[in-house]
């Protein structure tokens, strides 16, 4: 019963990989690829770093909030509704 709880998110995975199409490069990305050997390492190693950020924020502002709630309940501190 638990996995037909996922079926329609991997279902719609799947069409929105499929029916995705080309994608034109960002003016920065276009950039890059144009500069200078040295200045692309350094260039492709700030966007690595700004994706890992993006992504990695809004899971640890979720982990922090809910081990906060989490130790609220267990220590009997959240107020009642």
């Amino acid at each position: 019963m638990r996995s037909a709880r996922f079926k329609p998110l991997v279902g719609t995975v799947v069409l929105s990989l499929l029916l995705a199409g080309p994608v034109l490069a960002c003016p920065n990305c276009k950039e890059a690829v144009s500069a200078q050997p040295a200045d692309v390492a350094k260039m492709a190693r700030g966007y690595n770093w700004s994706i890992l950020l993006m992504l990695g924020m809004p899971v640890t502002l979720l982990g922090t909030g809910a081990f906060m709630v989490r130790r609220a309940v267990k220590l009997g501190i959240l107020p009642e509704l």
